[in-house]
């Protein structure tokens, strides 16, 4: 919208200093309701909060306003939500995307501003991605989302896909981790937390820290702060991450669905600074969600699984135990002996997740007993006091391979807790 003019600029950034303060007034009241899960489609609170903004525009705020305060609350935040972005999310109701005639724009957005029968119709210019994604999926929804920028004013659209995902047979999982950004079950791994990326991150907690303190200096003063974000560390970090998902996809097999880890980033903490900041720059959050949006783009099925101890499972014999997993990189199974790359391995186990109902309707904690009763389950001899432990390697079952079950007098001697094959239990 850089060619726009100045006139209706003008009154875009009075309708979006209006709609933000209304839209930050909305949060408030329904966290001080304490609406856990508000109704988009209720009655707006009119009376506790006056405004220039037309009845359409209100509900666009409102709608805006339960977003965030269900972000909120499912995200177990305790500071409540500030609006700092100025961001519009608005409907056909308000906002109108109309076609080109001039070889000049690519559309025109017709918009309703604070003064009732007076909108303004701005020139809108396609990037080239955009207009590659418009030329494969040429439907375009209805909603508009207007962000505010230092250098001006930029549109989002939302293009429609037709048809269902396939439905396929192959699985591949993939883990999300700090070694590797992604790694599949098929044993490829994409994308490095590179040294120069490590730096960057090192550099931007310093910066990080000396505006902390700048920014306490001018609260005592009453000026305005500063922020503390750092944009060019960030957005080197998520273009390495973008190059790393396109080229997993690219080779990705055209008939799989992929099973992703239900990863929570929130309450993450390592034990020492360094490997805070590391996790801070393998940014997983924006993995998973850069990840989700590239396979619906591409239309690719895919199920979010239950990841609790995927990482110390063993993907061969099902054996779970955290020793399991000697270090950051080596998986070495101390049941079976399987030796593998532990996020191979961990995107082994996701893969088998992905139809497992039961393991994915159970909380964090819940699964390991769930994994440990269905190792026992598999064993020979699963009554035995020693669970299973005088077995010989060949006498354990894997998982997903047809193993030949052999007698139980050749799979191990007898254990002291099965009548009729002791000296002490002959009288039974």
């Amino acid at each position: 919208m850089d060619q726009a003019n100045p006139g209706k600029i003008q009154k875009l950034d009075e309708l979006a200093a209006e709609y933000q303060r209304v839209a930050q007034a909305y949060v408030d009241w329904q966290i001080q309701q304490e609406m856990r899960q508000p109704d988009k489609y209720g009655d707006t609170p009119a009376a506790e909060i006056s405004t220039l903004l037309s009845a359409r525009w209100q509900r666009c705020a409102w709608q805006h306003a339960c977003g965030i305060v269900q972000s909120w609350y499912s995200n177990g935040r305790k500071n409540p939500p500030i609006l700092q972005n100025v961001c519009i999310q608005a409907n056909a109701n308000v906002v109108v995307i109309e076609p080109s005639r001039s070889p000049h724009f690519d559309f025109w957005l017709r918009i309703s501003t604070l003064e009732a029968g007076s909108p303004v119709r701005l020139p809108i210019t396609l990037y080239e991605r955009a207009k590659e994604a418009l030329a494969q999926f040429p439907k375009l929804c209805s909603g508009v989302t207007l962000n505010r920028r230092e250098d001006g004013w930029y549109a989002t659209f939302v293009v429609e896909r037709k048809g269902p995902k396939a439905k396929s047979n192959r699985i591949v999982g993939v883990d999300i981790g700090m070694a590797a950004m992604v790694c599949t079950s098929e044993g490829q791994r994409y994308g490095q937390v590179s040294a120069e990326l490590r730096c960057r991150v090192e550099r931007a907690a310093q910066k990080r820290r000396r505006k902390q303190k700048l920014n306490a200096c001018l609260k005592r003063k009453n000026k305005p702060t500063v922020r503390l974000s750092d944009h060019r560390a960030e957005a080197f970090a998520r273009n390495e991450i973008g190059r790393a998902l396109n080229q997993m996809l690219d080779e990705l097999p055209e008939d799989a669905n992929l099973a992703l880890e239900r990863l929570s980033v929130r309450n993450m903490r390592m034990r020492s600074h360094q490997m805070n900041r590391a996790l801070r720059a393998s940014q997983l959050g924006y993995v998973r969600d850069k990840l989700k949006f590239k396979l619906d783009e591409r239309g690719i099925r895919y199920r979010s699984v239950q990841p609790a101890y995927s990482s110390q499972q063993c993907s061969q014999c099902g054996f779970t135990f955290s020793m399991n997993r000697r270090s950051q990189a080596e998986f070495d199974c101390l049941w079976c002996g399987l030796k593998a790359n532990a996020d191979v391995n961990a995107a082994q186990n996701i893969a088998e997740r992905f139809g497992d109902a039961e393991l994915n309707a159970l909380t964090y904690r819940e699964v390991e007993a769930v994994l440990a009763v269905r190792f026992m389950r598999r064993l020979p001899v699963a009554r035995s006091a020693t669970a299973g432990l005088e077995l010989q390697p060949e006498g354990w079952l894997p998982r997903g391979r047809a193993v030949a079950a052999k007698p139980l007098a050749m799979l191990s001697p007898p254990t002291v807790n099965q009548p009729g094959q002791h000296p002490c239990h002959s009288c039974l």
